[in-house]
């Protein structure tokens, strides 16, 4: 059983997918605490040329959708087969630190369960900076994770992504906004002031889509 299940979802961006799965390859958290889980919700794409890289070398498996199915059903595709402590989302354009597994997920065994005395700092989820890269990984900007919110590289307990029923599928995007507002309801998040994740900034980025963005936006809003 894996301490920590990562996932992976692809649609349409495979040419990034090789540099994400490096830097999750290249984690100083031992491979045997965690898990890989690639879905490709592209039914005409393979992945088997970039999975077969790195089977070698670390724990990952992957969905193939039969059809496309959104990010919020792939996400929760992974979460209902996951039997780890620990579930992260890493967006396939982006890229990680090599330390960002072993900070989160240290972080959330001394801060959250039955074992933290004090409810204060009993945190179910734990986020990280981030630095915004270009196509060519060139460093652009830095960026608070509390007050500049992005949905992946939000390190979660199973257990209270379990109890609020995962991400809601009506959510084609804004999945992870709709997620944070109501996990923040219920629960604690902790923003580590390091910079452990690349949020990578280009012309295909789902946001881009100004039309669909504030439509989901104003669905946030009515909910």
């Amino acid at each position: 059983m894996y301490e920590i299940t990562v996932a992976v979802c692809v649609y349409k961006q495979k040419e990034w997918l090789h540099r994400c799965l490096r830097s999750l390859n290249s984690q100083t958290l031992e491979k045997s605490r965690y898990e890989v889980v690639v879905v490709n919700d592209d039914p005409d794409e393979t992945l088997d040329d970039v999975i077969d890289i790195f089977k070698e070398y670390m724990n990952i498996r992957v969905i193939n959708n039969e059809k496309n199915l959104g990010l919020p059903t792939s996400l929760n595709k992974i979460l209902k087969t996951s039997m780890a402590k620990y579930f992260v989302r890493v967006d396939c354009d982006d890229y990680v630190s090599s330390h960002f597994l072993y900070v989160l997920s240290t972080f959330l065994k001394s801060n959250s369960g039955p074992r933290v005395m004090n409810t204060d700092c009993n945190y179910q989820a734990v986020a990280c900076d981030y630095f915004k890269v270009n196509d060519t990984a060139e460093l652009l900007s830095r960026h608070n994770s509390k007050e500049e919110f992005v949905a992946c590289g939000i390190m979660y307990t199973y257990e209270s992504l379990a109890n609020l029923g995962f991400y809601d599928d009506s959510f084609k995007m804004r999945e992870g906004h709709d997620l944070n507002r109501r996990f923040l309801e219920e629960y604690k998040m902790y923003h580590l002031r390091m910079p452990l994740y690349r949020y990578r900034f280009h012309d295909n980025n789902r946001t881009n889509d100004v039309e669909a963005t504030e439509k989901y936006d104003n669905k946030l809003e009515k909910k």
